[in-house]
């Protein structure tokens, strides 16, 4: 479907559930920032009107994959998407603007195409779950202002001959600990050890398992035959304890 800002927004109103107040209100904001006046809208998101930028995602829900055409991820796209956990994003995406991501607390992990581009300044930024970023290629830019106040991100992986200029890029030195910027290949590495050490760890706990196993069988073993032994002597004790009882069939004298 087609239709201007002002039809659109009347639109989204009315086929907003619970809540829709919020995603008015994050819609108009990003309406706010485009020029053109007509879009297209469907159930999943409201778009330009071929379909090549995605000005809002609608609802939200756990999972979300956007749509082939799509080339720009427009500001405030997703912002405020509480519930985002996984985003599939396609091939031919070029651009992530300011704030797309921003406040996603339930979003742990995004990969980025090869074909991404330019990452704007916030694009992630107040995801507070977010631990992991992929990039599957080298953007032009990518502002170091990207994933600001993303807490838990410590692990960004990147193609090998990317590293020194996504750190530079993102304002990080030799000595930053914050930031683990890895090659893919030594990220590959990186989870074969880890891998390696959690077999190897499983390993052991198992044969500790069954050495404790073992160890507690022979104890009961020996707590049983001292139970045996203490009862044997028990009854032995009471037999001897026992008054004779006379079976003689003398009679007294007269």
């Amino acid at each position: 479907m087609k239709a201007n800002k002002k039809e659109l927004l009347e639109r989204i109103t009315k086929m907003s559930k619970k809540g829709g107040k919020l995603e008015t209100a994050v819609l108009t904001l990003a309406l706010q920032k485009l020029d053109s006046e007509d879009f297209a809208f469907d159930e999943e998101g409201v778009y330009n009107t071929d379909h090549t930028q995605l000005v809002y995602s609608r609802g939200d829900r756990e999972e979300v994959s956007v749509p082939a055409t799509v080339q720009t991820i427009g500001e405030m796209a997703f912002a405020r998407k509480k519930h985002l956990k996984k985003v599939s994003l396609p091939k031919g995406l070029k651009d992530i603007a300011r704030e797309a991501f921003a406040d996603c607390d339930a979003l742990e992990e995004i990969v980025l195409p090869a074909s991404v581009e330019t990452v704007e300044p916030y694009a992630f930024s107040d995801c507070d779950r977010l631990k992991r970023v992929v990039f599957e290629g080298a953007p032009k830019k990518v502002s170091r202002k990207a994933f600001d106040s993303c807490d838990e991100l410590h692990d960004i992986s990147v193609p090998d001959d990317m590293v020194k200029a996504l750190r530079k890029a993102l304002h990080l030195n030799d000595g930053d600990i914050n930031y683990l910027v890895v090659g893919h290949n030594e990220d590959k590495s990186k989870k074969i050890k880890e891998e390696k050490k959690k077999d190897k760890k499983d390993k052991k706990e198992e044969k500790t398992a069954k050495k404790n196993d073992k160890a507690d069988k022979k104890d009961n073993k020996k707590n049983d035959q001292k139970a045996e032994k203490k009862d044997k002597k028990k009854k032995e004790g009471g037999m001897a304890d026992k008054p004779m009882t006379s079976t003689s069939n003398t009679k007294p004298a007269e």
